[in-house]
């Protein structure tokens, strides 16, 4: 049959089907002779036509999640963006979505797969000898959510700059671990805990500060999905970095 497709955990009768869609990707899930099959197909494939795969053990339940890319977002702003000292900015930035697919439970041994929308192409963030490879992505620092980027596709990070350094911030690449950042989610969006960075200074580290809450700015939320990667409260690391001539991002 086929249902409306929310995120979190699917489980099947024996004997039964679920179809729906994400991402722009249309899925099928079979429970038959205590087997679990599962179809992928883009929106112009059928989806009678593709490779069915099968899990076989005894699962009927099956954990559809999204999940922010498994490297750190080097951000470059839409448009140019410089913060004045001793002052505080508040805006929010939209991260591209994976979803990934768990089978009988939601740990890294159950994966089955991951699938990403967007083809993020790769740059590095740092000096040649200390830094890392990193995916490149545009998007607008916006003061308000765009309803336009609400939805399934998109997970709205919402992020504070502090400037308390004695110059003013020319943002120019901006890194963000999404990967420390868990999902929440209501009837009308993603988002994400919010990101403080406290800015000292370019040739200091970053102070950076993962928000154990949802934001109250949406009400609503609720969490469906954890981080990759855990993180305490604070970390430090260089969050900032001029143009350089060793990346074109």
């Amino acid at each position: 049959m086929k249902d409306k497709f929310k995120w979190g955990k699917i489980t099947l009768p024996k004997d039964s089907s679920y179809q729906g869609n994400i991402l722009g990707i249309k899925f099928q899930i079979d429970y038959t002779d205590s087997v679990l099959s599962f179809k992928l197909a883009s929106e112009n494939e059928d989806i009678e036509e593709v490779i069915t795969n099968r899990i076989v053990g005894k699962v009927h339940e099956l954990f559809l999640l999204p999940a922010l890319p498994d490297r750190t977002l080097i951000l470059k702003p839409k448009n140019n963006l410089s913060i004045s000292p001793n002052t505080a900015f508040k805006f929010y930035v939209y991260l591209p979505v994976n979803f990934q697919l768990y089978s009988g439970g939601v740990k890294v041994e159950n994966k089955v797969f991951e699938y990403s929308d967007t083809n993020l192409s790769s740059t590095w963030f740092g000096e040649p000898s200390e830094g890392e490879l990193c995916y490149a992505l545009y998007t607008s620092f916006d003061t308000e959510i765009n309803k336009e980027k609400m939805g399934d596709k998109f997970v709205i990070c919402p992020i504070e700059i502090t400037n308390s350094s004695k110059e003013i911030l020319e943002v120019k690449r901006l890194a963000v671990c999404g990967f420390h950042l868990n999902i929440y989610a209501n009837n009308q969006m993603l988002i994400s805990n919010k990101v403080k960075i406290n800015y000292t200074g370019f040739n200091t580290l970053t102070n950076v500060q993962y928000s154990k809450v949802p934001t109250s700015s949406v009400s609503g939320l609720k969490q469906i999905a954890s981080a990759r990667i855990p993180e305490g409260n604070t970390v430090i690391k260089r969050s900032f970095q001029l143009i350089r001539h060793i990346t074109q991002f």
